[in-house]
């Protein structure tokens, strides 16, 4: 199953971390306040209510003083555990959420300065849709589901030790295409919490790279992906996988430009059409560009997709594909993305890659 995969995805993400030199450790908690967007006009009578929630987490943050394309600014790794109420006890319920995050920091150094938090991790659902019980709960289709976040944060510098936040964060709820209805839940939040280091932290303004360490990088990487999606009346989950080449170049440590092209075979597609009595072809291919926004060894990638071979194609030839990458080592990748419709999510899927090309 998919969720399991995020859990090894998330331990492996903190582990290479951990395993680091000079580590600090820290604790927060954090306390939030959302609104539901209504992107769907099935979901618009439930989208009035305003979840909250509580947060604590755990982190490690490196000592060290020099900047490395591995490390090219001060960050921070660790794992979230989260509640979240959606105010609405007898539809939407509640939800636990466990996450991996990375958090990049801009003007550290300085008393007030910013970070930027960046979660995937599951969550587990309270209350999910039934076609007698709860039938207006369209969001959540299973009680396992997949989350994203990503904030930007104020931080301001009590002590020594102790850091008072204020946050504001885009929530992401989805099954990811296992079961269906699976429209999701999206909802933007502010926050406020509080962190504390166990021992002294370094915030100090790293010694900057050589430009040559960087400049002018590009690099070739071949991803093989896997997933599910469940086939409606009856349920029944189909397999979806497939292969992907992406190429990047970059002029800085942080900043990358992507082209790409996927190859992947549809199971849930051939299966539908099926069931109607016609013939389609599973494989899909589509071309791809978009942004990498490189922090150490964890990457965030959003990509511009369009279609050129998808028979039955329901939707318009362009979608997006959200993923976050995390090197485990010189040569291999493990990914989670998601592909999304417009505002519509329509499928999560995990990776594995390599590392074909670099110069």
């Amino acid at each position: 199953m998919r969720w399991r995969f995020f859990i090894v995805f998330n331990c492996i993400w903190i582990s290479a971390t951990v395993a680091q030199k000079k580590n600090v450790l820290s604790l927060s908690t954090s306390l939030y306040y959302g609104n539901i967007l209504p992107h769907s006009i099935d979901i618009a009578p439930l989208a009035t209510a305003n979840p909250y929630g509580a947060q604590v987490s755990m982190a490690w943050q490196s000592l060290r003083s020099e900047a490395s394309l591995s490390s090219p600014i001060r960050s921070k790794k660790g794992f979230r555990l989260a509640y979240s109420n959606f105010n609405n006890p007898e539809k939407l319920g509640q939800a636990w959420h466990f996450t991996g995050f990375t958090e990049p920091f801009l003007g550290s150094d300085k008393r007030l300065f910013l970070s930027f938090p960046l979660d995937a991790g599951i969550s587990y659902l309270s209350k999910i849709y039934h076609p007698i019980n709860n039938p207006e709960n369209l969001f959540f289709g299973s009680r396992i589901s997949f989350y994203l976040g990503a904030g930007v944060q104020l931080n301001y510098k009590l002590k020594e030790r102790s850091i008072l936040q204020a946050n504001v964060t885009y929530q992401h709820i989805s099954n990811g295409g296992i079961k269906a209805p699976n429209k999701g839940m999206n909802f933007p939040s502010i926050g406020i919490g509080y962190s504390h280091y166990i021992s002294r932290p370094n915030f100090s303004r790293l010694e900057p790279m050589k430009r040559d360490a960087y400049s002018q990088k590009w690099d070739l990487k071949g991803f093989a992906y896997a997933s599910l999606k469940t086939v409606p009346n009856p349920n029944e989950l189909k397999p979806m996988a497939g292969v992907q080449l992406l190429y990047s170049r970059s002029n800085n440590a942080f900043h990358h430009l992507i082209l790409g092209t996927e190859l992947g075979y549809n199971g849930f597609k051939r299966e539908f059409f099926n069931r109607q009595n016609e013939k389609v072809n599973p494989i899909e291919w589509s071309l791809q560009s978009g942004y990498q926004l490189k922090i150490g060894n964890t990457s965030l990638i959003v990509l511009m997709g369009a279609e050129v071979y998808n028979q039955q194609l329901k939707n318009s030839i362009l979608y997006q594909r959200y993923g976050l990458v995390q090197q485990v080592n010189k040569k291999w990748f493990i990914a989670a993305t998601l592909k999304a419709n417009a505002h519509v999510a329509d499928i999560f899927d995990v990776r594995l890659g390599y590392q074909l090309v670099k110069k």
